[in-house]
């Protein structure tokens, strides 16, 4: 049973999300957001010319690499901004910085700022510049500064780069699945133990 409020929860969830893509607000930092909830930056925002890259990130079997910018609120120093893949790690600062200036609409969608690593993924080599995870702690010990942030933005903006996942792909609804194999191992084993008194009696 409770695979099928599982199920209801994460329609909700993507339907809520859903509708965030289609109808993005802008973003408010006084507000709380449920994660992968797409939303506006306005012009209030900007990147800071230190750029941080992700290792082993592939887009359609190729190699590359995710590029991060430090991002600047109201020319303070905020969260981090995750601009998509790239095949090498050039600096696209300038590029970049001049987006930002002219559009004052940007399309983004919130991951937590405060999540750990995933227990296969390597740890961060903050002295040598590699990065393998998205760790608030590392990128303020190698910022040496605090991001003030709970949330850190990924782009879902084509007019910056066209390598964006939707973040759907980040939820899988297979609760439905689950529920109907559970009933299945219930049914089975309730015949099992039927066949097994019917031959003890």
């Amino acid at each position: 049973m409770w695979q099928l409020y599982r199920l209801d929860w994460k329609n909700d969830l993507i339907q809520s999300i859903n509708q965030s893509i289609t109808n993005p607000s802008q973003f408010n930092s006084n507000e709380s957001y449920d994660q992968l909830t797409a939303l506006i930056l306005n012009e209030n925002f900007t990147i800071l010319d230190k750029p941080v890259y992700l290792e082993s990130k592939t887009y359609q079997g190729s190699i590359g690499y995710n590029l991060i910018y430090p991002l600047l609120y109201k020319n303070e120093l905020y969260s981090i901004i995750n601009l998509g893949w790239y095949k090498d790690k050039s600096n696209h600062f300038q590029e970049f910085h001049k987006l930002f200036k002219d559009i004052n609409d940007i399309k983004v969608y919130v991951r937590d700022f405060n999540s750990e690593k995933g227990f296969f993924i390597p740890k961060n080599e903050i002295e040598k510049n590699i990065w393998f995870s998205i760790i608030k702690k590392d990128l303020e010990e190698y910022f040496g500064k605090n991001f003030p942030s709970k949330y850190y933005f990924v782009v879902l903006d084509e007019r910056i780069n066209l390598y964006n996942l939707n973040p759907l792909v980040y939820l899988r609804n297979n609760h439905l699945n689950y529920s109907i194999t559970w009933f299945l191992l219930s049914l089975s084993s309730a015949v099992m133990l039927l066949i097994i008194r019917r031959r003890n009696a």
